[in-house]
């Protein structure tokens, strides 16, 4: 069974952003720098929604190499699989709104997992980066599939130093051509497609702080509903009917962060990180998010990171918990609760080892982290109880270690 894009960013997308924590995935161009050495990483975490909803295990890997003097190449591989239950749509129960979960199917009951969703996804993604003496171009692209959901993405990045390497600017541009086939609902097949582009800086402000920001750009096209997602239709209290999930044609988004690193050097060469983001787009999502982290060293190769993220955001124009008539002749809706107004609390923290100086290895290092998450309607900014129904929570595990050679 498929999961939308944006239901991914409430698991697996996690899971893909805790990956980005992996060295080897973030071999991000570093003007005029060439990694010597061989790298290899690997990552396992697992996801689990409150309730027994969702579960995801994911597997990554990545091997870094250099080619020649001027030259770094890579390949991630990436393996989720997910098992569960999700929210289909809402209904009225005595005047109160509730969410309908997913039952298991025939076909589910007889698959091997035994759950309503049951589904792996398979990616691969290769890079090339060649370095110049101020900067380095990036040539990138992917490819994922699972049962009903194929991705496939090109793009390009561009970095170059100035003002005697204290300041950075980055440009990148990536465009993705996904395919939508339902398993069971064949009528709802469709393809999108989704441009993104990002211009940013960094900049050394002194010995102990740097500033970094972005901004970036996007815009998707084609089918970007949910084909199991449906809607509810209630009039006077009693139902009416119930339809697929049906949102725009086109989505344009916006998004800023900006980044403050400032290292403390009388605390064992700790470093505080401040980040804020601003997203909005044309379906009038307002987001903020504000997050915290402190990167204690203490000793012996040790280093542990706790850390805060808050975030908040506005419904979008064309969601209701339960469909009316007026949302019926406007031809778009969707009761989608990742499209509600609500916030969310998330603490973690992760803890590594770092060992230097093996043979043949010249650097190995072991990472174990974890986190809680607090999705509630009420910790919106300026407050909500009208989705109160969708509130959850989910924890999130991984383990990771990384080989230099």
């Amino acid at each position: 069974m498929w999961v939308s894009n944006q239901e991914k960013s409430s698991f697996v997308a996690c899971l893909s952003v805790a990956a980005l924590a992996l060295p080897g995935l973030m071999q991000t161009a570093q003007a005029g720098r060439v990694e010597e050495s061989y790298n290899a990483d690997f990552q396992y975490g697992h996801y689990s929604e409150s309730s027994s909803r969702i579960d995801v295990n994911t597997y990554e890997a990545a091997l870094s190499a250099p080619i020649g003097k001027s030259m770094t190449g890579s390949v991630a591989l990436v393996k989720d699989v997910v098992a569960g239950a999700s929210p289909k749509n809402n209904a009225l129960v005595n005047g109160e709104i509730k969410q309908v979960i997913s039952g298991a199917s025939q076909k589910a009951l007889t698959s091997e997992c035994g759950k309503s969703i049951c589904d792996s996804r398979d990616g691969i993604a290769p890079s090339i980066t060649y370095f110049f003496d101020s900067g380095s171009v990036n040539l990138n692209g992917g490819f994922s599939r699972e049962n009903d959901y194929t991705s496939r993405y090109v793009g390009t990045a561009f970095s170059k130093d100035f003002n005697k390497k204290l300041t950075m600017a980055n440009f990148s541009a990536s465009v993705a051509f996904d395919e939508i086939d339902p398993t069971d609902r064949p009528a709802l097949k469709g393809s999108k497609t989704t441009q993104q582009y990002l211009l940013g800086f960094s900049q050394v402000i002194n010995k102990d702080s740097l500033m970094l920001s972005n901004v970036t750009f996007a815009y998707s096209s084609g089918y970007l509903s949910d084909p199991y997602k449906m809607v509810n239709f209630y009039d006077g209290g009693l139902y009416v009917d119930s339809r697929p999930d049906t949102r725009p044609r086109d989505k344009f988004q916006f998004a800023w962060l900006t980044q403050y690193i400032r290292h403390f050097g009388d605390f064992n060469d700790a470093a505080l990180h401040v980040d804020y983001r601003f997203s909005t787009d044309s379906w009038g999502v307002n987001a903020h998010t504000a997050e915290i982290s402190w990167h204690q060293p203490v000793g012996d190769g040790w280093q542990i990171i706790p850390r805060v993220r808050y975030y908040s955001q506005d419904q979008a124009d064309f969601y209701q918990a339960v469909g009316n008539g007026d949302a019926l002749q406007k031809g778009v809706y969707s009761s989608d609760y990742r499209l509600a107004g609500f916030g969310a609390v998330t603490a973690g923290i992760h803890v590594s080892k770092e060992i230097v100086g093996l043979t043949p290895l010249t650097h190995l290092k072991f990472q174990l982290g974890g986190e809680y998450y607090n999705h509630s309607a009420g910790l919106q900014l300026g407050g909500n109880n009208a989705s109160n129904f969708a509130d959850f929570n989910y924890f999130l595990i991984t383990g990771s270690f990384n080989l230099k050679f």
